[in-house]
C-alpha cells in the first residue's frame, strides 16, 4: 500500500450543510478515491487495529466487531465520511462462518454510543480478525444490506497479513475503495470510549500504577500529540503496542 504522510494548511469545504473543515495532519494509505474520501481518526484505526491482532494467536475464526460513530459530509459531488469513533460488539455470534447482530448487541451498541459518542451518527462497521479475507461474502453483504445499507461503509482487517480495506455500496455492489486517510486529532470522546472499556485503564484508588503498560498508555494520552500537530515521534507505535498488551490481558 502506499503510505504518504503531510501536512496541509487548513482546508475548508462548503456542503449541502455549511462549511466544515477538513483534517489538517493526515496519513494516506492507498490512492484515494477524489469522490468519495475517507477519514478516519488515528486513536480509532489504533484502538481497532489492536483488538483485531489480539485474537491472533487463538482460533483463526475469531472476529472482532465494531461499529463507526461519525458523519457525512458533502461537497459538489465530493463525500466526506469522517470516522471519530468505534464501539466495540461482543458476542458469540461472531466468528468467520457466522455474523448476527441482534436486539441486544443493537441495544449495547446503542447505549454506548449515547454515553461516548453524543452527537456523532452511525456511519458503518467494522470485522477484523486473522485470515480474514479482503472480499465482501454474500453473508456480509446481507448484514450490510439489512443493518447498514446506503452511504455507510464496511471495512475489513486481517493483522496476520497487514491487510486492511473499506467498502461501500455502489450499483448493487460492495465495491472496495481504493484508498482512505487516517488523521490526528484530539480525540477525547474515543480516548474515555478506551479507558473506561479497558479496566486495566481506570485510575487506581490510591492513585498508583503499577503496570508499566498502563502507565505509559496513560502517558501517550498527554504527549503523543503535540498540540494540534502530528503525533511526537514514536507515539503511534508506541500507543498500538500498549494496547496490544492489554487486550491480550482481557
Amino acid at each position: 500500500m502506499i503510505e504518504v504522510v503531510y501536512k496541509d494548511e487548513k482546508q475548508h469545504a462548503k456542503g449541502n450543510e455549511g462549511i466544515f473543515q477538513l483534517p489538517r495532519n493526515v496519513r494516506q494509505i492507498g490512492m484515494t478515491d477524489q469522490n468519495y474520501r475517507i477519514y478516519m481518526e488515528d486513536y480509532v484505526y489504533t484502538f481497532l487495529e489492536r483488538a483485531a491482532a489480539a485474537g491472533e494467536d487463538k482460533e483463526e475464526k475469531e472476529r472482532r466487531l465494531a461499529v463507526f460513530m461519525g458523519e457525512t459530509k458533502w461537497d459538489a459531488g465530493t463525500g466526506y465520511l469522517f470516522i471519530r469513533g468505534a464501539v466495540l460488539v461482543s458476542g458469540e455470534e461472531i466468528s468467520q462462518e457466522h455474523v448476527e447482530l441482534t436486539d441486544a448487541m443493537w441495544q449495547q451498541i446503542h447505549e454506548d454510543a449515547e454515553k461516548y459518542f453524543e452527537g456523532e451518527e452511525i456511519v458503518g462497521w467494522f470485522l477484523g480478525g486473522r485470515m480474514q479475507p479482503m472480499e465482501v461474502s454474500e453473508m456480509l453483504l446481507r448484514i450490510h444490506l439489512k443493518h447498514f445499507g446506503g452511504e455507510k461503509v464496511l471495512m475489513l482487517m486481517d493483522p496476520s497479513d497487514n491487510e486492511e480495506a473499506f467498502f461501500r455500496y455502489e450499483n448493487s455492489f460492495m465495491v472496495k475503495q481504493s484508498g482512505f486517510y487516517i488523521y490526528y486529532e484530539k480525540n477525547p470522546q474515543m480516548q474515555n470510549y478506551m479507558i473506561e472499556k479497558i479496566p486495566e485503564l481506570s485510575v487506581p484508588q490510591e492513585g498508583e500504577v503499577h503496570d508499566d503498560a498502563v502507565r505509559a498508555f496513560r502517558q501517550d494520552f498527554g504527549v503523543l500529540l503535540c498540540g494540534d500537530s502530528m503525533p511526537c515521534a514514536g507515539g503511534a507505535d508506541s500507543r498500538s503496542a500498549v494496547l496490544s498488551e492489554l487486550f491480550e490481558q482481557q
